[in-house]
C-alpha cells in the first residue's frame, strides 16, 4: 500500500464528510447531545407523570354480593392510607354497567366481588385460590397509565384491609399478642448504589451505540459509495493514479473515523455528563465509573465501531444508488440493534459461549464491567474475538470493492432494462429485507395484532403470502416453475413421514447447541410457550395456525419465491444456508432463531434435492403440528433418554440420506422439458440439410 496516497485520500474523504452539514449534525452534534437530552427528557417526562398521578382523583365502582363489606373495609383503611407519603385519591361512582363506564371512560377501574360458591365456579379463578373462599378481582385497562396506576394503588389498599381484618379476626378469636410482632422482616442489600446503576446502564449502553454508530456512521457510509457511484465521481476517481487498494481503505477509515469519533463522545458524555454530575441526575443514578472501567470500555467499543464501519460500507458498496442503499439500512440497523440487546436477557453469563458471538459478547462484557465484577480473561477473549471479526470484515469489503461489477453499477444494466425474471433474481432480497422490516414494525406498533391469531394471519397471508403473489404478478414469474410445483418418488414421502416424528428430537439437539451460545432460562421457555399456545383456544384452530398456515404460506415465500430468486447465483450448499439463514430472521426471537435457521436449511436442502416444494412444506406442517401436539399433552423431548434420542436423531439422518439418494440431477427438469419439446417438434435438421439426432 501506497500510504502516502492513503493519507491524502483519506485527509480528501475526511474534508467532504466534515463540509457536509448533515454529517456533522447526525454524525457528531447529535450523539454529544443525545444523552443529556435523554436524561434530561427521562427526568421530567418522571416528575410530570408523578405529579399527574398524585393530583388525580380516581373514579371506579364495586359490585357483587359483598359490595357492602368492600366497601367498609376501604373506608376504615383509607383513613391510614390518607396520612401516608403518596395520599391515594379516590372516589366510588354509582353504575349499573361498570364494563361500559371503563370502556368511555367515566371510571379508571371497578372492583368485582364472588362469594366463594360463585368464585368455585369462575373459570378464570386464580389456581391458589382455596376452594370457597371469596374472590375480589379489580377490573381496568392495562392501555391506559392512569387505569393501570389506579389498580395498582387499590390493590395496595385492599391488601392493606385484608391484613387489618385479618388481625381483628384473630384477636376475635383470642389470639394473644400483635400479629405483627411474631417475626420482623427486612432486607439488605449487599450491592451498592453504583452496582446497581451500573446494571441498569450496562444493559443498554451497547444498544445506544449501536444505535448512534449505525444512524452516524450509515450517513457517511452511504454517502461515500453509493452516493458517489450515483452521481458518477466514483468512476472518476478510479481513473487516477491512486490504486484500488489506497482508495477502498481510506474510505474504510473515514468511516471507521466517524464509528470511533462517535464511541469518544460517548465517552466524554459519561465523563462530563455522569462523573462530574453537570446535570441532575435521576434519583438513585450513581454510577461509579472508574478511569479502568472507562478504558476497559473504550478498548471494547473501538473495534465494535470498526466492524459497524466496514459492515456499512459493505452495504453502501452493494446498493447501487443512494436510495437503495437506505432500504438496505434498516434491516441491518433492526438487527445490529436486537444482537446488542442480549445483555437483557436473564442469565447470560460472559463465561459462556456468548464471548465468541460478536457485538452480543461486547454488549454482555459491558454490562459486567459496570455491575463492578469484570471478569479480566474473558473480557480480553471478547477483546480478540472483536479485533479478529473487525480484521476479517475489513478485509471483505476491501476484497468485496475491489470487483467491477459492484463499484460501477452499469453491470447491473442489462436486468434493469430486460426485467421480468432477471430483474427478481436481482431485487428478490430487497423485497425480503422489506418483508422483515413490516412484520418487525407492525408487531411493535399495531396493538390490533397483539392477539395470536391476529398476528399470524397479518405475518403469514398479508405479509408472506402476499407479496410472494405480488411478486409473481411484477416479474411475471412462472408459477410452476417458480415454486417449484412437480412431484416426487413414492419413496421420498417415505422418507418425509419417518421424519416428522424425529424432527423435533433433532430441533432439540440444535436448542441445547444454541443453548450453549445463548442460555435461555427455564422461566423465559415456558412464558414463550404459553404466549404460543394460549388458554382456551380450540385445538383446531391451533394446528391451522401454528402448522398448516406457517407450511403453506412459509414454504411458497421461502422454498418457493426466494429459492428460485437466489438458485442462479448461489451454489447449492451456500444456497441452503442463505436462504435457511433468511427463515430464522423472521422468527423475530432470539434464542428461536438458530434453531429456525437450521430447520429452514434443512427444508432447503429438501427443496433442491427433490425439486419440489411438497415434501417440505409436509415436513414442515408435520413437524409443527407433532409440537404443538406435544405442547397439548405436556410431552417433553428432554424427558427421552440418551437412547431413546439416538435412535430418533439416527432415522431422522436415515430419511434425510433416502432423500439424498433419490435427489434430482441439476437440469434434470429443464432436460426432460427440451427432449420432450423434440419430440414434439421432430427431429431437428442441420444447417446441410441433414437430420441431427439428440443424443
Amino acid at each position: 500500500m501506497n500510504w502516502s496516497v492513503f493519507r491524502l485520500l483519506y485527509v480528501h474523504e475526511m474534508r467532504l464528510l466534515v463540509r457536509a452539514r448533515r454529517t456533522i449534525v447526525l454524525s457528531v452534534l447529535l450523539p454529544a447531545l443525545i444523552m443529556p437530552l435523554m436524561i434530561f427528557t427521562s427526568n421530567y417526562s418522571n416528575d410530570q407523570r408523578a405529579q399527574t398521578l398524585a393530583d388525580t382523583t380516581y373514579k371506579f365502582a364495586i359490585v357483587g354480593p359483598l359490595s357492602v363489606r368492600i366497601r367498609g373495609l376501604i373506608e376504615k383503611t383509607r383513613e391510614i392510607h390518607s396520612s401516608s407519603p403518596r395520599p391515594f385519591k379516590f372516589t366510588e361512582i354509582l353504575t349499573d354497567n361498570p364494563q361500559n363506564a371503563l370502556e368511555t371512560g367515566d371510571i379508571q377501574f371497578y372492583i368485582r366481588t364472588q362469594t366463594g360458591e360463585d368464585a368455585d365456579k369462575f373459570s378464570n379463578s386464580p389456581k391458589e385460590r382455596v376452594s370457597g373462599v371469596p374472590l375480589i378481582t379489580v377490573v381496568y385497562r392495562g392501555n391506559q397509565d392512569i387505569s393501570n396506576n389506579g389498580r395498582g394503588r387499590i390493590i395496595e389498599l385492599l391488601e392493606l384491609a385484608r391484613q387489618r381484618d385479618t388481625e381483628l379476626a384473630l384477636a376475635e378469636h383470642g389470639f394473644a399478642g400483635d400479629p405483627h410482632q411474631l417475626f420482623i422482616i427486612s432486607t439488605t442489600n449487599l450491592a451498592t448504589g453504583g452496582q446497581v446503576t451500573g446494571l441498569t446502564v450496562g444493559r443498554f449502553i451497547t444498544a445506544i451505540l449501536v444505535m448512534l454508530m449505525l444512524t452516524g456512521g450509515s450517513v457517511a457510509a452511504l454517502d461515500i459509495i453509493a452516493g458517489e457511484k450515483e452521481r458518477g465521481t466514483l468512476e472518476t476517481l478510479l481513473t487516477t493514479a491512486a490504486g484500488r487498494t489506497e482508495i477502498v481503505a481510506a474510505k474504510q477509515f473515514a468511516i471507521s473515523s466517524i464509528a470511533l469519533a462517535i464511541t469518544l463522545i460517548q465517552a466524554l458524555n459519561f465523563f462530563v455528563y455522569i462523573k462530574l454530575k453537570l446535570i441532575n441526575l435521576p434519583e438513585g443514578f450513581n454510577l461509579e465509573l472508574s478511569t479502568s472501567m472507562a478504558l476497559t470500555l473504550l478498548l471494547l467499543f473501538a473495534p465494535l465501531a470498526i466492524t459497524l464501519g466496514s459492515i456499512l460500507l459493505m452495504l453502501s458498496a452493494y446498493a447501487k444508488s443512494y436510495k437503495e442503499a437506505h432500504l438496505y439500512f434498516f434491516p441491518v440497523y433492526l438487527l445490529g440493534l436486537l444482537v446488542s440487546l442480549t445483555s437483557l436477557l436473564p442469565g447470560v453469563p460472559l463465561r459462556s459461549a456468548i464471548a465468541i458471538v460478536p457485538i452480543a459478547n461486547v454488549s454482555v462484557a459491558a454490562r459486567e464491567i459496570l455491575v463492578g465484577r469484570p471478569d479480566i480473561p474473558m473480557i480480553l477473549l471478547t477483546f480478540l474475538v472483536m479485533v479478529g471479526v473487525a480484521s476479517w470484515l475489513m478485509r471483505t469489503a476491501r476484497q468485496m470493492l475491489s470487483r467491477e461489477d459492484i463499484v460501477l453499477p452499469a453491470h447491473a444494466e442489462p436486468a434493469e432494462f430486460l426485467g421480468g425474471k432477471a430483474l427478481f433474481g436481482k431485487r428478490v432480497m430487497r423485497w425480503f429485507a422489506l418483508m422483515w422490516a413490516i412484520q418487525f414494525a407492525a408487531a411493535a406498533n399495531i396493538p390490533a395484532l397483539a392477539s395470536l391469531q391476529r398476528q399470524i394471519v397479518f405475518n403469514e397471508i398479508i405479509v408472506l403470502l402476499g407479496a410472494s403473489v405480488l411478486m409473481i404478478r411484477i416479474y411475471k414469474l412462472d408459477i410452476r416453475e417458480t415454486l417449484s410445483l412437480r412431484g416426487v418418488k413414492p419413496v421420498v414421502w417415505l422418507a418425509i413421514a419417518c421424519a416428522i416424528p424425529t424432527a423435533n428430537s433433532a430441533a432439540v439437539a440444535v436448542f441445547r447447541v444454541a443453548n450453549i451460545f445463548i442460555p435461555v432460562s427455564e422461566e423465559l421457555l415456558r412464558s414463550t410457550s404459553e404466549s404460543l399456545i394460549p388458554p382456551g383456544m380450540p385445538q383446531w384452530q391451533l394446528f391451522l395456525l401454528l402448522a398448516v398456515l406457517p407450511a403453506v404460506c412459509e414454504e411458497i415465500a421461502f422454498r418457493g419465491i426466494l429459492l428460485s430468486g437466489l438458485r442462479h447465483r448461489l451454489r447449492p450448499v451456500t444456497l441452503a444456508i442463505v436462504v435457511g439463514l433468511v427463515f430464522g430472521m423472521f422468527h423475530m426471537t432470539l434464542f428461536r432463531i438458530a434453531p429456525t435457521a437450521v430447520l429452514g436449511v434443512v427444508l432447503t436442502a429438501i427443496a433442491i434435492m427433490t425439486g419440489s416444494i411438497f415434501p417440505g412444506m409436509i415436513l414442515h406442517m408435520g413437524n409443527n403440528s407433532w409440537g404443538v401436539w406435544a405442547g397439548l399433552h405436556d410431552f417433553d423431548a428432554d424427558t427421552l433418554g440418551p437412547w431413546q434420542s439416538a435412535a430418533m436423531l439416527s432415522v431422522f439422518a436415515l430419511s434425510m440420506w433416502v432423500i439424498y439418494r433419490n435427489r434430482v440431477r441439476p437440469g434434470m427438469s429443464d432436460t426432460s422439458s427440451l427432449r420432450a419439446t423434440q419430440i414434439r417438434s421432430g427431429p431437428e435438421q442441420n444447417g446441410s440439410g441433414h437430420q441431427r439426432t439428440a443424443n
